[in-house]
């Protein structure tokens, strides 16, 4: 037993499907079936009862959830550990040197807890590339200034961005979904099709959707959205959402705390479900050793990713 087959057994818990936890976990339903039967066979009962409509926890499913939901939090808990008051130092073959820093502005509306996310991320990048990263959620109207005054390396968007002074390097791909309210209707589907996008109004950022090629402009351009509605501010966001039984189309993050309570992410699945490219975006000069260890090592993370969804 690993700690991603426990991630694995919860998030079939949670969304009583395969389907909708393999989208969430971003791997294939066999991957998520074998897991939960490696640790059927392992504890020699049964979790789920299984069914054409999904799949439903049974006693035991229940009480190994409630200790598997400490155990992941837990780990997650070390996994972010913040070294930022540490000596930041590496060893090589010349001595002790300062362990180079970068910053990166996510340009993303903010996240529910993302400061615990950056700190997770952070903490990855430093042990798998000796770099510190520092992550920042950086608003679409300054952030290119902030690039050009040199407050940040980098930039990471979801969709293309194109200006002639960047360089954008395409990461990798993520999954797409929707963002609705928790009394939506489909708000408790484990997944919708492209065909559903039209049933209801979708949301248009004024900020985020006017910056770069969008999520958005993609299922847009393909004419598969009906009413659609910009949304001026955090104030609208809201009352769109839950008053209108709006949505707002989203990426699908292979990471917890990504949304606010009171929200969903629905994942799209089906013919016409797009996967968004995630770029770094950074001016057209001489680029750090340090950022090309850190775009590398960001572009092997999403190749694993994309891998393990595809086998």
């Amino acid at each position: 037993m690993n700690i991603k087959q426990v991630g694995y057994f919860i998030a079939v818990f949670e969304t009583k499907s395969f389907t909708a936890a393999a989208h969430q976990c971003n791997v294939t339903v066999q991957a998520i079936s074998k897991s939960i039967s490696e640790l059927e066979q392992l504890f020699n009962v049964q979790f789920f009862e299984r069914g054409n409509s999904g799949v439903k926890p049974i006693r035991a499913g229940r009480s190994f959830y409630a200790k598997a939901r400490h155990a992941v939090e837990a780990y997650r808990e070390v996994e972010s550990f913040d070294p930022s008051g540490c000596d930041l130092t590496v060893l090589s073959a010349s001595g002790a040197q300062v362990m180079p820093e970068l910053s990166i502005g996510l340009c993303v509306p903010a996240l529910d807890n993302d400061d615990k996310l950056y700190k997770g991320l952070s903490a990855l990048i430093m042990r798998g590339a000796r770099v510190r990263v520092k992550f920042c959620t950086v608003h679409p109207g300054i952030a290119q200034q902030e690039l050009e005054q040199g407050d940040l390396d980098a930039l990471l968007t979801v969709g293309t961005y194109d200006n002639t002074t960047d360089d954008c390097e395409q990461l990798g791909t993520l999954p797409t979904g929707i963002v609705v309210a928790a009394d939506h209707p489909f708000a408790k589907r484990p997944f919708v099709t492209v065909a559903d996008l039209g049933s209801y109004p979708a949301g248009q950022s004024a900020a985020f959707d006017n910056f770069n090629n969008s999520i958005f402009w993609q299922y847009e351009s393909r004419g598969v959205l009906g009413e659609t509605r910009v949304i001026d501010g955090p104030a609208q966001f809201g009352s769109f959402l839950a008053a209108e039984h709006g949505f707002f189309l989203n990426a699908i993050l292979p990471v917890p705390g990504q949304i606010a309570s009171g929200f969903e992410v629905v994942p799209i699945v089906g013919e016409g479900a797009l996967t968004v490219p995630v770029c770094l975006v950074s001016l057209k000069d001489e680029k750090p050793q340090a950022y090309h260890v850190v775009e590398n090592y960001l572009i092997r993370m999403v190749g694993c990713a994309n891998g393990s969804a595809a086998r």
